[in-house]
Order: C-alpha cells, then sequence, then structure tokens
C-alpha cells in the first residue's frame, strides 16, 4: 500500500505486516515504512497490544530480518533483538521452515482474505501519513474481523473473545521497548566506553576488551559475549562527553574519591594549562560537582602517558576551544606522544647508528 506525502507530493510505499490467531483467524494488520528489524519488532508489540495477550508461541515467516540461521539440520539462531523481544514476553519463536508456508497455513490463507477486505477496499482511498492509512486500515480489519462466518456460527472477534483470547498469557505492565545495536566498541584505560558522544563505565576486568551496546530512549546495556556487562540511563541529547560511572567498575587506583580540591591541586602540579581546563570546568558548571568524574578522566591521561604531553594536549586545546573536553585532549595527547615517540627514535638512530660519513669514501678514493 501507499501514502502521499502532502508537502512534496511524494508517493511513499508502505508494507503490511499481518498475524492471525489460528483458531478464531482474527487478524492484526499494520502498515510499515520499512522491513528493517526496529518495524519488524514494533509491529510485533503492538500486535500483542491489540490481542490483549501473549500466545505460547509465534509462528513467524523465516526472514532475515529475525532469523540469522535456519539450517535444514541444528540450531535455529535469532537475531539478539528478536530474541529478546520473545525472552521478555515469554514466547517461543518458532521460525517456518525454507519454502514451507504450509506450516503457517492460518496468516497464509488471511492474506489473501486481507488483500480483498484491506488493500482492495482502501484503494482508491488517500492517506496523507502512515498514521493516517494506519487509521484505515484498522477499520478496514475491525469491519474483517467482525463479519459473520459463513459456514459457522459467530465472527472471527466473538470466536477469538470467548474461545482463544481466555488461553492468552497476560501482558507485561510494561510493553516491550524495542532496542537498537551498536557492535565493537573498545573499553578504555579508565574503564569506559565511548558511545554517541559520552562514556559509560564497565567492570575494570574487561580493558581493552571490544564490547556491544544495547540501547533504547531511555537505557544502555552493555554486553559482552552475548552477557549483560553493564546497565546505564542514557545520557540525555544536550550532556555532550558526559559520563556514567559505577564505582565499582574502576580499577583500584581510580576508586579513590578525590575532591574538587584534591583534583585542582593535582592539575596546578601537572602544569598551568592542565589547571586552567580544570578550572574553566569547575567554574562553570551548574552543579559543583558535576565535571568530577571528566576532570578525573582528564588528569588519568598524565598515567596514560607523561605529565608533560597532558600539558601540552591542554595548551593545544584551549588554543582551539574555550572549554575542551576529554576526547579532545587524549586525542592530542595521543598525537603529541606518537610525535615525540617519533623524534626519539630518528635521535637514537643518529647517536648509534653506522654512519661512515664523506671521509671514509675519501680515504678509499684516495687509496685507488
Amino acid at each position: 500500500m501507499s501514502y502521499t506525502e502532502p508537502d512534496t507530493g511524494e508517493r511513499i510505499t508502505a508494507y503490511l505486516f499481518v498475524a492471525t490467531m489460528p483458531y478464531s483467524q482474527i487478524s492484526y494488520v499494520e502498515a510499515a515504512t520499512s522491513m528493517n528489524e526496529k518495524a519488524w519488532l514494533s509491529c510485533h508489540v503492538n500486535m500483542f497490544r491489540f490481542f490483549g495477550g501473549t500466545p505460547v508461541k509465534v509462528v513467524c515467516d523465516n526472514l532475515k530480518t529475525g532469523v540469522t540461521s535456519h539450517p535444514k539440520r541444528g540450531e535455529i539462531i535469532l537475531n539478539e533483538a528478536y530474541l529478546s523481544l520473545g525472552e521478555y514476553y515469554s514466547v517461543a519463536i518458532m521460525p517456518t521452515g525454507v519454502k514451507k508456508p504450509k506450516q503457517k497455513a492460518s496468516v497464509e490463507g488471511s492474506v489473501g482474505k486481507i488483500a480483498t477486505a484491506v488493500i482492495a477496499k482502501l484503494r482508491n482511498d488517500t492517506f496523507p501519513s502512515l498514521a493516517a492509512l494506519n487509521a484505515g486500515i484498522r477499520k478496514a480489519v475491525k469491519e474483517f474481523n467482525d463479519k459473520p462466518f459463513q459456514k459457522r456460527p459467530g465472527s472471527r472477534r466473538s470466536i477469538f473473545e470467548t474461545e482463544e483470547k481466555p488461553y492468552l498469557r497476560a501482558l507485561p505492565l510494561i510493553p516491550y521497548e524495542v532496542c537498537e545495536w551498536s557492535y565493537g566498541h573498545k573499553v578504555g584505560s579508565n574503564s569506559h566506553i565511548w558511545w554517541n558522544k559520552g562514556q559509560y563505565s564497565v567492570p575494570c576486568r574487561y580493558i581493552g576488551y571490544k564490547v556491544d551496546v544495547k540501547f533504547n530512549s531511555h537505557l544502555v546495556f552493555i554486553y559482552y559475549n552475548r552477557t549483560e556487562i553493564a546497565k546505564h540511563p542514557i545520557l540525555s541529547k544536550h550532556m555532550t562527553n558526559g559520563m556514567r560511572t559505577e564505582q565499582a567498575h574502576l580499577p583500584l587506583p581510580l576508586k579513590k574519591s578525590l575532591s574538587v580540591e584534591d583534583l585542582r591541586d593535582k592539575a596546578r602540579e601537572t602544569g598551568p594549562k592542565t589547571f586552567e581546563v580544570i578550572r574553566r570546568m569547575f567554574d562553570e558548571a551548574k552543579v559543583k560537582e558535576q565535571p568530577m568524574q571528566t576532570a578525573g578522566a582528564i588528569l588519568s591521561i598524565a598515567d596514560i602517558y607523561t605529565p608533560e604531553v597532558l600539558e601540552k594536549a591542554c595548551d593545544k586545546a584551549l588554543r582551539q576551544y574555550h572549554m575542551p573536553y576529554y576526547k579532545t585532549i587524549y586525542s592530542h595527547a595521543r598525537s603529541i606522544n606518537s610525535a615525540k615517540e617519533l623524534t626519539e627514535f630518528k635521535e637514537s638512530n643518529q647517536k648509534f647508528g653506522i654512519v661512515r660519513g664523506a671521509d671514509y669514501y675519501k680515504k678509499r678514493g684516495d687509496d685507488k
């Protein structure tokens, strides 16, 4: 199906998600502009809400959006997001075999009926948005489900309400929120990962390892080898370079609680430019203690490289920004340290390398 964007006149294609209960044949239909994972999972959540409960199992199509691997022999592997949804609703996800439509005969039969009851019925209607299209679909589907059977008493809805719905399991109090994944984030030496312009702590034993991030609108879950190792409230969008830290995650040297004055003193010992960065950070903070974690992370750069490298990095950052943050300073420190190591290598070669010089070749020429 489709709808027309009112501002541009562009016709947007919409794909139909169809689900059918096997006994009553009551159907749920929803239009989505994509067949990606997020749309697939959202349709499931809306489907369970429509039916008012969850079945023991869901027999789904063998699609790549939800199924990672479905061999003829061996274990069926669902993708992590789809498996997580099934676990949340206590539903077994059972994909059909490859090219085996009869394994989900109920919904295959409903698709043909939906083509007439919904698609054909609404073919001449124009919709200005996806929401309007779905409103039209809901109305047409209601009529379809309420229509009396020809060869059996009642309708799809009446049989569902009286004979099928009582067997459904109760829905969780809070609907499942669709999560997205981001892969391959390396845990830094400060026991944090960088993700979406912010830092999140993980247990220090994972320093140097790569982890995966699952996130929704309010939580960030961090996984290593498919096992959850940390969970944090997501940073607000306006909190660029913010940090979420659990003290228990930090290595022992970092667990010591430093006061604001301790951090200022440590910065002063490192150098005037480092002190200026830390001073601005605390002076301009609305809450005095808010920048403590970021300040500590900046000062820990001196442990990774040297205090001299940190001082030069802060000097360079201050010439670029009024308020430089950890990522900028760390990037400069790494660059400065690399340049320093290269210089030391060249000087070492000049001092100890085997250089014969012009006199050696002049002497050999005289001998000839």
